[in-house]
């Protein structure tokens, strides 16, 4: 091991020191580790080694690099946490290797081949600026289990880790430890139960630390491990009144040399944000900015934890057959893409949308860095007794693919537009809401708070004047979204209610999905968006009111009433028209709606999965998609449940 020179190693170093000098026997007693950590105590220690340089920067390096197996470096000044540092990773040479965490002082990477890998890191604040190279050596190993990822973390933040599959198989009798460290650090509320993806929230931290885990598992009959690495970061304490009060993951802007690169981080995604920004002169539209490329204009408004995620999104836009997306921008602030946003929104005081990197992934190794915690709504309506499934198609098949989360595939561009291109429609509907183009010039703030509530008293909104001129009237779909989407507890009628009872609620009413009713500025984004993915992609949105049985799968939830297209429907057409003239003025709205394709009913009494291949002509048998052996229905998506993308 070597030891930095003048260095006084405490916190994140001092606790790699001793792990390593220490024998495994060291640590039989492990009374003083906190019991809120869930992990159990490993027996041996971690193998991490320190490396000095010729600064005072030092790298953290595992004592072992394999091929094919997740591995990192982590960078750290002495004496020093690394908030407030800019750090930036460069393969010089080697095999080249996908590095999709760039600006972490954690560099994740999978070597793919038995070679010798140097990496580059600048790092920089204000008072330094090291840049110093890093030499690793992968070698083959009998060892086949492999964790994702090592990564950042913020104190008290959530995150998971996942196990990858091995030839297709989730390894068996999964068991995790966690390595002890000189500050008795442990996890809080950790939740194992998946052991192939525990999740986690990170300890409060009185500095950075370095805390590391090993999983165990059986596979083919062999005993296999692998150690994952987390570096829990101190911030800025959160102030009482800040904007954001739970802990956020650290972001930065795409864009370097953006003219709004010193306020957009403030601006938009900060704990320290306090009082919002001034429109007209820190974060003003982005209609109020001009370049020659309207979207290198976009892109100088984009903050992201991950460079990745801000290179998809520009690919995204310039892929675009249509201006819509761009159309639409000119009503946000700023886009915001970080791996701890889930679900998406839209922050009508700051004027941002804010993006779940889940919809713009490509490779694997950039899906490795989203967080997979589960959306903080998704044990609302556990008492009722319906589902209201929903899923875009097109020509009878799935609008766009999953893939599972041990399928180790890309992603193509295709497959991922066609989900994230609603996400858009549907968030871009909310800044358009709020503040249409139309309204730019008038702007007083001097913050969005004050526009915002001059907006909201006046019933000038698109969605205040939607209810208005055309109003949702069933009071019992109202009263279920408040159980569904803000977490009520469920009455004994609602919880009588049969599948039966709310399609006759929903069918009869003007809403086109059962978001709708959370508020109307949701029933207008649901509006637009359905609108425009059958206007602009020939995808049309499946909507149902189902059964509820105890397993819930495509193939065991049985559809009581269900139409797809069903923003084509006459009684909507006043409704979707008004909304699709205000988004979008310059669009011919009555070719848009002429264009849009009559409903189709679900088939009652069938599965969801059998709804998914229909014909027009409901005197033919509409389900007809058979697997080669039994004739059954083949349908392994996920189900999904309205407004689970979105947070109102």
């Amino acid at each position: 091991m070597n030891v930095p020179r003048n260095v006084s190693l405490y916190s994140l170093l001092a606790s790699v020191i001793l792990l390593t000098a220490c024998g495994s026997d060291s640590f039989d007693d492990h009374s003083d580790v906190p019991s809120s950590s869930a992990f159990e105590i490993c027996s041996d220690s971690s193998t991490s080694s320190l490396i000095s340089t010729n600064s005072e920067l030092v790298f953290i390096v595992e004592q072992d690099y394999a091929t094919n197996r997740p591995g990192s470096i982590t960078a750290s000044i002495a004496d020093q946490d690394s908030a407030d540092h800019t750090f930036l990773w460069q393969q010089v040479s080697g095999p080249s290797l996908e590095l999709a965490s760039v600006n972490s002082p954690v560099l994740a990477f999978t070597p793919m081949s038995n070679d010798n890998y140097s990496f580059k890191v600048t790092v920089a604040s204000d008072t330094v600026n090291y840049e110093e190279v890093v030499s690793i050596t992968a070698n083959a190993t009998d060892n086949i289990l492999r964790i994702n990822n090592d990564h950042q973390m913020v104190a008290n933040t959530d995150a998971s880790l996942r196990v990858q599959n091995i030839n297709g198989q989730v390894p068996t009798d999964i068991s995790w430890c966690m390595y002890p460290n000189i500050d008795n650090v442990g996890f809080n509320s950790v939740d194992l139960t998946d052991l192939n993806r525990p999740l986690f929230n990170a300890p409060n931290v009185n500095s950075d630390q370095l805390i590391s885990l090993k999983a165990t598992a059986t596979f083919d009959g062999q005993t296999v491990s692998d150690d994952v690495h987390l570096l829990v970061t101190k911030e800025q304490a959160i102030p009482s009144k800040a904007y954001f009060a739970n802990p956020l993951a650290r972001v930065h802007p795409y864009k370097a040399g953006s003219a709004y690169a010193d306020k957009l981080v403030n601006c938009t995604y900060s704990n320290q944000l306090i009082d919002q920004c001034n429109i007209l002169n820190e974060l003003p539209f982005i209609s109020q900015d001009s370049q020659t490329d309207p979207i290198n204009t976009i892109m100088d408004r984009v903050v992201v934890s991950h460079d990745w995620m801000g290179q998809n999104f520009e690919t995204f836009l310039r892929a675009q057959t249509h201006t819509d997306f761009i159309e639409l921008l000119q009503s946000v602030t700023a886009v915001i893409i970080s791996y701890d946003i889930r679900p998406a929104f839209y922050s009508g005081y700051i004027g941002a949308i804010y993006i779940d990197p889940e919809y713009l992934w490509l490779t694997p190794a950039q899906r490795d860095t989203i967080n997979e915690t589960p959306d903080y709504r998704s044990s609302f309506g556990e008492d009722l007794n319906y589902l209201s499934p929903y899923r875009y198609v097109k020509d009878n098949a799935y609008a766009s693919e999953y893939i599972e989360k041990g399928n180790r595939i890309n992603r193509a561009m295709d497959n991922m537009s066609a989900n994230f291109a609603r996400l858009m429609y549907h968030e871009l509907a909310h800044a358009n809401d709020y503040y249409p183009q139309s309204i730019h010039a008038t702007l007083q703030g001097p913050s969005l708070r004050e526009e915002f509530d001059r907006r909201f008293t006046s019933d000038d909104m698109t969605s205040s004047q939607l209810q208005i001129r055309y109003p949702l009237t069933s009071s019992e779909m109202y009263a279920l979204a408040n159980v569904q989407y803000s977490g009520e507890n469920a009455n004994s009628t609602q919880k009588a209610y049969t599948p039966s009872d709310v399609a006759l609620f929903f069918s009869t009413d003007l809403a086109n999905d059962d978001y709708a009713y959370s508020s109307t500025r949701e029933d207008t984004a649901m509006l637009f968006e359905e609108i425009m993915m059958s206007h602009r992609y020939g995808i049309l949105r499946d909507i149902a009111i189902t059964d509820k049985p105890e397993v819930q799968t495509s193939s065991t939830i049985t559809v009581e009433w269900g139409q797809r297209g069903r923003v084509g429907q006459a009684e909507l057409r006043d409704r979707a028209s008004y909304v699709l003239g205000q988004m979008l003025p310059d669009i011919n709205t009555q070719l848009v709606m002429d264009g849009l394709p009559e409903p189709v009913a679900l088939v009652k009494g069938q599965t969801w999965a059998q709804n998914l291949v229909l014909t027009a002509d409901q005197s033919k048998s509409p389900q007809k998609v058979a697997s080669q052996t039994d004739g059954a229905v083949i349908d392994n998506q996920p189900l999904q449940f309205s407004g689970d993308q979105h947070a109102h």
